[in-house]
């Protein structure tokens, strides 16, 4: 309890500084996936949009997908590069260095939940309505939450140590988009394909959120399973192999 006021901060200085010299300000996390997910709706609808299943829709079946992987790859970016951005803090007091990087999966959290407001626009336009499941969207928040932050307390060690991991980490955040059904139904995919994907921790996530926000997926039990193992295999791992690497990265700061 004693450390809450401190990750209040660092999530109210996080959200702050990101839209400090910008004019719109937060307002960008309204803005951004609209724009992403215009962009993409005029290149893919006709190749994609056809291809679901009767009753979806495709602007925010896009758009869901947008949200939820610019809330995972941001939020592990971010959350990997806390301990480096917050070296000076840890050399000179002493502060759990594990609060850096859930404060920045939090951060994260929070600007998934503003960005809601676009995709409720988008599913009401698109002529569906909100499901009656729409509380369920914090747990699939809290669950990506932990799993951010899981990936973080792993990979802020790898980018302290290793400047490479950097360039290795974007790569693999690139492959993660492509293999999570974002703008592409999987059913148009081959078997191993479907496997590949189907494996991916993400499109469970995804198959959920699309089903609680505007019943736009049907998702079977497998995929709520799978979402609560991994994000509670992702901070469980992500913290025993933080606390075993953390007394050698520490003096590399």
């Amino acid at each position: 309890m004693t450390f809450l006021p401190l990750i209040r901060l660092l999530v109210n200085r996080d959200l702050t500084l990101r839209y400090k010299r910008s004019v719109i300000g937060i307002g960008w996390t309204l803005l951004n996936p609209m724009l992403t997910s215009f962009v993409l709706w005029v290149v893919f609808s006709f190749t994609f949009g056809g291809r679901l299943i009767e009753g979806q829709q495709y602007a925010p079946y896009l758009m869901a997908g947008i949200l939820l992987n610019t809330f995972f790859n941001q939020g592990t970016w971010l959350a990997s590069e806390s301990i480096s951005t917050n070296s000076e803090i840890l050399t000179k007091i002493y502060v759990p260095p594990q609060i850096f990087t859930i404060s920045a999966a939090l951060s994260a959290f929070i600007n998934f939940l503003i960005s809601l407001l676009p995709l409720a626009i988008v599913v009401i336009i698109s002529g569906q309505s909100l499901s009656i499941a729409l509380p369920l969207v914090a747990i699939v928040g809290i669950c990506m939450t932990l799993l951010v932050a899981g990936f973080g307390l792993i990979l802020s060690t790898l980018f302290v140590r290793f400047d490479d991991a950097r360039n290795i980490v974007s790569v693999l955040l690139m492959i993660a988009l492509y293999i999570t059904p974002v703008f592409y139904p999987v059913s148009i995919l081959s078997k191993q394909m479907q496997t590949l994907v189907n494996l991916n921790p993400l499109t469970s996530y995804l198959e959920i959120f699309r089903w609680a926000f505007s019943n736009n997926a049907s998702p079977t039990l497998l995929n709520w399973g799978y979402m609560f193992f991994t994000s509670i295999l992702s901070i469980t791992l992500g913290a025993i192999i933080f606390k075993r690497a953390w007394p050698r990265t520490v003096a590399m700061l």
